[in-house]
């Protein structure tokens, strides 16, 4: 692959975390990362696919609705690695309409498998938290 069909492909990755996220697909989600690959939070850290997917589907309810927003990536490939690090927003659902709720950077460790590029490490860094509508315990 060309870096710039590197980045293309890395990117779609990154959009699909927040599709999947959004629509409670948590299967599809935790499919995204690397046999090996850990999602880390400040709250808490879950490894491989089937720990992850295991983790968001407890703690993230059917509602509220809520839409993750990424944008500003700067992604760096290098010989089947990549580096991407990306500005986060997370809107849920409020009585009156949207509502912010986090937001920060995903910085991410990313591998070139078999399968496409998977995540090897995610880590949520929050900027500013307000009422996230999680189940965190």
């Amino acid at each position: 692959m060309t870096v710039l069909a590197d980045k293309d492909a890395i990117r779609e990755l990154l959009h699909r975390y927040c599709m999947c996220m959004d629509e409670g697909r948590f299967e599809e989600l935790g499919a995204l990362f690397a046999d090996d690959g850990t999602w880390s939070a400040p709250y808490r850290s879950a490894t491989g696919p089937a720990a992850i997917t295991a983790w968001l589907a407890q703690s993230v309810p059917a509602a509220p609705k809520r839409m993750h927003f990424v944008m500003n990536s700067i992604i760096t490939p290098e010989a089947g690695q990549a580096q991407a690090r990306s500005n986060y927003l997370v809107m849920v659902e409020g009585p009156d309409g949207p509502v912010a709720s986090v937001c920060g950077t995903y910085d991410d460790r990313l591998v070139r498998t078999a399968d496409g590029w998977r995540f090897q490490q995610r880590t949520l860094i929050h900027a500013f938290k307000g009422e996230m509508k999680l189940r965190l315990t």
